[in-house]
């Protein structure tokens, strides 16, 4: 149907793995969201199972699209024509995108018509992958395109009548027949996107442009760059990896100092604005690294080309950075309690991130709220409490005039009473809903990116085990970035959804992205792997031989004691057979050492990856080992 691409932003799919397609209705047959916000719950339902609703897609475009299919004027009624209706998102069977879409040279699409700019966004075509994919489809750089486009251009002008190509990119080295092109100035991107441009603040009481603004396009963090924010000097953090169709999760790894509980600082210094910075009383120099003279943080939206830039300099107190508030953003620490006094902070702000800046700082008591939902929206929050907390059967969170209880056998506990475990699981569980469904009538649906450090922290193995999952099945359209230092808090992480950050030799952070599935690991063997990197799970000995052995064949320039180190490090290792037995053995394990230890001391910027190692290794197999498969 589509040649094995994507029918929206035509990436190659691949039958199975984490390119495959997916099937996706083009009218969403449940919850249909429109740039208004308002959901038609039951509309278009009677083409679930109709051929010609159903497209090929890829994971990035389901999940970036969600369920919206906003349109021009009234929807239209149950099993009735759709000739009359007016959809906004374009149709890849029926539209034709040349008359609504311009690709640029810098592979970028922009819009020249109302509908392409809608498609741009709820898409996200301009996302970071697609721009590079599309430059990298050229063979060539920026210029080859642009004489392409002006030869376009040109033949457009003086022949209009022609006919019009598909949607993807021209082929450089040998260019279609040139088709016309729409005359008139490309369209801007999303209201508030472009630089200089004013943006919409959720902050303020909601008119109904700035939700048409907020509600038309999903805004999830794609990418972090850090440069001098405390320990950190130079990071860049992928956050587009997952190969989820649901909400995007990041689990930052790493040991204690190696700055992951900074990343979620620099995230929500750069997306709360301005005002609440001051609020806060967050002092800028205090986020400077050590030694340097300016700092700088940009975050990368999704479906925006340029960054939020957050930027100081040393003895400055205040940052500089964006005003507005472009998305929904919570925040929470590692202690999550309930409030022991009514918190003075108005709580029905969209950004509300105090609780990761002061571990004390109490959240949102869910009682009144709780009390206050209709009983379908209660039955919902309820059962997924339920399944977050593991509970038995036969427990149940129920109201009770206005006390909101934890009915386990024969007991009644108020949520103020449950112990501290039971607290921070509720407790934060309601104050994400709590705020997202003031914004969204459906948790399903609700849009948003949470911050949370130690996600684990007061909680039961058992319930470690079930978060992810649980928070997943919940709030499936919500990005969450976390951190933990437990394994067991993977469960329900998908592939491309870590990052393991460590200190190389001389101190700096580095990250690794290309790590392997999670997915079916067992713990011991999560915690021998590269996401958390101990040699040796029995003996601690081996353990720490491994990380001595792995920091000093790192080092560039190692003195004589270090390479004297080194060598006895390796001796003790040969001793206990750790790098194996046989000739095949030590050559492998060998290789594989060599490769952690520069993966440990570049991380993602100059580490092969892990197909280039795996050719490597079958080179040398061959070379050495003659007969080897």
């Amino acid at each position: 149907m589509t040649n094995g691409t994507c029918a929206y932003c035509e990436r190659a799919l691949e039958a199975e793995g984490p390119d495959a397609a997916v099937v996706a209705h083009h009218r969403p047959t449940w919850g249909a969201v429109g740039t208004d916000g308002v959901i038609a719950l039951t509309a278009y339902w009677w083409l679930t199972y109709e051929w010609d609703n159903l497209y090929p897609a890829c994971a990035d475009c389901v999940r970036s699209r969600g369920t919206r299919f906003p349109v021009d004027g009234p929807r239209a009624a149950a099993r009735q024509p759709l000739d009359a209706e007016l959809p906004l998102l374009l149709d890849p069977l029926d539209d034709d995108p040349d008359e609504h879409l311009r690709y640029q040279p810098d592979g970028t699409v922009t819009a020249l018509t109302d509908r392409g700019r809608a498609t741009i966004d709820i898409l996200a075509l301009n996302r970071d992958f697609l721009v590079k994919a599309r430059l990298a489809a050229l063979g060539a750089p920026g210029p080859a395109f642009a004489a392409l486009h002006r030869q376009l251009d040109a033949h457009a002008a003086a022949a209009p009548d022609g006919a019009a190509p598909g949607a993807g990119t021209p082929d450089a080295a040998t260019p279609p027949a040139p088709p016309p092109r729409p005359q008139g100035p490309d369209l801007p991107p999303m209201a508030g996107a472009e630089p200089g441009a004013p943006a919409y603040d959720l902050n303020v009481a909601m008119a109904a442009p700035q939700r048409g603004n907020y509600y038309q396009a999903t805004q999830w963090i794609e990418r972090v760059v850090i440069r001098n924010f405390r320990p950190v000097r130079d990071l860049e953090i992928d956050l587009a990896r997952s190969t989820s169709d649901r909400g995007p999760w990041t689990v930052l790894l790493g040991e204690n100092g190696c700055g992951k509980s900074s990343v979620l600082h620099a995230i929500a210094l750069t997306l709360m604005g301005g005002q609440q910075r001051r609020q806060l009383g967050i002092d800028a120099r205090r986020y400077l690294r050590d030694g340097a003279r300016k700092g700088l943080v940009e975050v990368y939206l999704s479906g925006r080309q340029e960054p939020l830039r957050l930027e100081w300099a040393k003895g400055e107190q205040d940052f500089h950075g964006p005003e507005p508030v472009p998305a929904l953003l919570l925040g929470y620490g590692a202690t999550r309690l309930l409030p022991r006094t009514p918190s003075p902070l108005d709580d029905n702000r969209v950004v509300r991130v105090d609780n990761l800046f002061d571990p004390v700082a109490p959240l949102t008591d869910p009682t009144t709220w709780l009390l206050s939902l209709d009983e379908d929206t209660y039955d919902d929050v309820a059962s997924g409490i339920h399944e977050m907390l593991a509970l038995d059967h036969d427990a149940e969170l129920i109201r009770h005039r206005d006390r909101v209880v934890l009915k386990q056998g024969r007991t009644r506990s108020d949520i103020g009473t449950l112990s501290d475990g039971y607290q921070s699981m509720v407790v934060m569980a309601c104050d994400i809903l709590r705020s997202t469904m003031r914004l969204w009538t459906q948790s399903a649906l609700a849009e948003g990116i949470v911050l949370i450090d130690e996600i684990g922290a007061h909680l039961h193995p058992r319930w470690r085990l079930r978060i992810v999952t649980a928070m997943r099945n919940l709030m499936p359209r919500i990005q969450f970035i976390v951190t933990t230092h437990d394994p067991l808090c993977l469960r329900g992480i998908v592939d491309g959804e870590v990052v393991v950050m460590r200190r190389n030799s001389e101190g700096d952070i580095v990250s690794l992205s290309d790590l392997p599935p999670v997915t079916g690991m067992r713990v011991d063997q999560l915690l021998t792997s590269e996401h958390f990197g101990l040699g040796s799970t029995d003996d601690p000995e081996v353990a720490e031989l491994w990380e001595s052995y792995y920091r000093l064949m790192g080092l560039k320039h190692p003195t004589a004691e270090q390479a004297e180190r080194l060598g006895r490090v390796r001796a003790r290792l040969d001793e206990l057979e750790q790098f194996g037995t046989t000739e095949r053995e030590r050559l492998l394990l060998t290789s594989a050492a060599g490769y952690i230890a520069q993966r440990r001391e570049s991380g993602d910027a100059a580490a092969p990856t892990s197909a280039e190692v795996n050719a490597k290794l079958a080179d040398l197999w061959r070379q050495y080992l003659p007969g080897g498969d």
